[in-house]
């Protein structure tokens, strides 16, 4: 078997990289299912200090890899050439293109992932998929349908508006495009299992009625960038007053911030008929706890309004925990929930007056005007849930429970069929295949090419000078060591920059230009 593309190892794909979000959840188990899929076969992980990595050897190992671990440096792409392509967990591969130029377009394909689409940094990133060197034998994986169709529908605006202004008579042509193939999410279907303790359990530890109805928020609770809870807070607080039994609601999962869950408390007192547990808020949910939560409920519930979200991860990991869902038709979560049968999807729509807002909320973003969680906020305020359809659903499930338990199971099911570790690598395996055939084929592009003037600041900044370079000295008539103790301290960190982005054969010349520089 060929080894898998080179994987860029960031702060999102390690343990302590950061608060636990989904992002850096689904990261984690992104390298977790990269080490079980790798096997015996060597491994190459990509980072700016490659030296570093081989800290990452326990993990690798606890998870299944045995065979050699590469580092490689992010300067050279020639590095990457022997591992047929770069797997980078975010859009930015337009960007990266450009790098692969001065080895050959096709010397490696570049493989991203999407997660969050909303924000102006990603919407740049598909915007580059029209305008930098990106080709057919690269890819960007979709986690969902309705993730996809943004993709689609940025790049085919860009498209169209580039060729009004530069080519009128082509705009009949296709776009030039990456392969966008839907891939879900991988969990740790398995583990999860293994994790789950009983309902009575989880309850007992939960101090929870054996016998009461429990809904299950599981997620960051974040008005502005996640979903407004009131509307869920209100329906279930009227659904208490019809149900013959105590009504639980756990929120499982971080708060914003002091003030966003002060807010939260707030609206919390205006339930009364509805109990409130609350597990994280302040500080991240640790693993063993939302098992807890997981197990105690019977229904998950996620109606979900933020554009923000593109698959729906929390979602994922209910359905495998076999919980029925009930989950706004909304994003990502129609590839998930199949209504009727895993669960139920509650209705969706743009309010009417979010046309006439849209674009100066989309510009107050791209400029600056308004922070992201800002717009992403208000144009939440324009998403309406279907509250009655959400009410008879979840009434649904709690008066029969034999069919919630049937749901529950079928949804369990999907989860191992969609999400499990080894069915998502296989499909990624499949992918990669077909690029490594697709840049077989490729055409004169793959040549190497200078990389352009944005990535060439000396040669964009070339008429700066007012003479041309000197010429070379005697490598005995001079040395760093006999400049300044003061000076040679205070430059020593970028000077350390340049010795790591110089070859072998230029550290002479490079310490020569630092000597004439100071003498």
């Amino acid at each position: 078997m060929q080894p898998l593309p080179a994987l860029i190892t960031s702060g999102d794909l390690l343990p302590g990289g950061g608060i636990l979000n989904g992002r850096r959840w689904a990261g984690q188990q992104l390298i977790q299912s990269w080490a079980k899929a790798c096997g015996a076969r060597p491994m190459a992980l990509a980072h700016a200090q490659p030296s570093s990595l081989h800290s990452l050897l326990p993990l690798l190992r606890q998870h299944g890899f045995s065979g050699d671990l590469h580092g490689l440096g992010l300067l050279d792409p020639e590095a990457i050439a022997p591992w047929g392509g770069l797997f980078l967990p975010d859009p930015s591969i337009g960007r990266w293109a450009q790098w692969r130029q001065t080895a050959g377009a096709a010397r490696f394909s570049l493989i991203g992932q999407i997660h969050t689409l909303s924000t102006p940094a990603a919407l740049g990133h598909l915007q580059d998929l029209v305008s930098e060197p990106v080709h057919s034998w690269d890819a960007l994986i979709c986690s969902s349908t309705a993730g996809r169709d943004v993709v689609n529908a940025v790049i085919h605006d860009r498209w169209s508006r580039l060729m009004a202004r530069l080519a009128p008579d082509r705009l009949s042509r296709v776009p030039p495009s990456p392969q966008l193939p839907v891939i879900p999410l991988p969990l740790p279907i398995q583990g999860m299992r293994a994790s789950l303790p009983t309902r009575a359990e989880a309850r007992k530890e939960l101090g929870l009625p054996l016998k009461a109805a429990v809904m299950l928020w599981l997620g960051r609770l974040s008005w502005l960038t996640k979903l407004d809870p009131w509307p869920s807070y209100a329906l279930l607080n009227r659904l208490a007053a019809r149900v013959d039994r105590p009504l639980v609601l756990i929120e499982c999962g971080p708060d914003d911030s002091a003030p966003a869950a002060a807010g939260l408390a707030r609206l919390r007192e205006l339930c009364p008929n509805l109990r409130f547990v609350r597990l994280g808020g302040a500080q991240p949910v640790e693993e063993a706890v939302k098992w807890q939560a997981l197990a105690a409920a019977d229904v998950a519930l996620s109606l979900v309004d933020n554009i923000q979200e593109t698959f729906g991860l929390a979602v994922a990991e209910a359905m495998a925990a076999g919980l029925p869902v009930v989950a706004s038709d909304w994003d990502g979560y129609r590839d998930l929930v199949r209504h009727g049968k895993d669960g139920f999807l509650v209705p969706s729509r743009w309010a009417a007056c979010a046309p006439a807002l849209s674009f100066k909320l989309g510009w107050q973003q791209f400029t600056g005007l308004q922070p992201y969680p800002a717009i992403s906020a208000a144009l939440a305020q324009l998403v309406q849930i279907d509250g009655r359809a959400a009410e008879a659903a979840l009434l649904t499930l709690l008066q029969d429970e034999s069919l919630a338990a049937a749901m529950g199971r079928v949804a369990r099911r999907r989860a191992e069929q969609l999400f499990a570790q080894e069915v998502v690598m296989a499909q990624y395996e499949a992918l990669f295949e077909d690029l490594a055939e697709r840049r077989a084929l490729a055409g004169p592009e793959v040549f190497p090419q200078a990389p352009g003037l944005a990535l060439d600041p000396v040669a964009a900044f070339r008429g700066y000078s007012s003479v041309s370079s000197a010429p070379p000295v005697a490598a005995e008539d001079f040395q760093l060591e006999q400049l300044p103790a003061p000076l040679r301290q205070e430059r020593q960190s970028v000077w350390a920059l340049l010795q790591e982005s110089v070859s072998e054969d230029d550290q002479a010349l490079l310490r020569q230009d630092l000597w004439r520089k100071h003498r």
